[in-house]
């Protein structure tokens, strides 16, 4: 656990979610919340730096799009198969039409992890692989264990809407099945906690 705890330590990354977890333990999952090199939506800042507020990732054409990188990995070294991710939409509105857009500077590469595009304006939430960087898309199943963790990135699409979303992982160990449900339980803001991660199209400002 300390190996894949570490990975993200060093994208600079804070704020893990320790997720709610059903059914039969075995698998834990960890997020910092969306993010990535992406423009960053500030409402409401009052006569400040507006890089000063963390923000709302932007998903935006010229950009990549924002993500939701995620952590997974078995309690022990009995292999856990994933099954599959699922992606539950809690709100969608139009993007806001006041507020302040920062653009990203100084980004790094991107990182080595499964990822799957999220169009979260359809219904069912389609999550799909798609190839990364020089490699093949990689779709469930697939097994992690305690020394075999995985990484995976999900690519979010909210058109041109204000969304929360949650995820929920499935997994089967011994014939028995289980989840774990990520909604942003660790919020800074205590009116967030619980409400679903935050993600948004790039607003149409004055």
């Amino acid at each position: 656990m300390v190996g894949a705890i570490a990975f993200w330590a060093v994208q600079g990354l804070w704020g893990w979610t320790w997720a709610k977890i059903t059914g039969p333990p075995g698998l834990t999952a960890y997020t910092p919340g969306p993010g990535g090199c992406v423009p960053r939506y500030h409402g409401d800042v009052p006569e400040q730096d507006p890089g000063t507020a963390e923000g709302v990732p932007i998903t935006a054409k010229g950009y990549r799009p924002a993500e939701l990188p995620l952590t997974l990995q078995a309690k022990t070294d009995e292999a856990i198969v994933v099954t599959g991710v699922e992606v539950e939409v809690r709100s969608s509105q139009d993007s806001p039409t006041l507020g302040t857009v920062t653009d990203p500077h100084g980004c790094g590469g991107g990182m080595n992890a499964r990822k799957f595009d999220v169009r979260l304006t359809q219904t069912p939430v389609p999550v799909v692989a798609a190839a990364g960087s020089g490699s093949k898309a990689k779709d469930f199943p697939f097994t992690v264990s305690a020394s075999d963790p995985k990484q995976l990135s999900l690519r979010l699409d909210p058109s041109d809407q204000d969304i929360r979303f949650s995820v929920k992982v499935e997994w089967v160990a011994d014939g028995e099945y289980g989840s774990v449900t990520l909604d942003n339980d660790d919020a800074r803001e205590p009116a967030d906690r619980g409400q679903g991660y935050r993600v948004m199209g790039r607003p149409e400002l004055p």
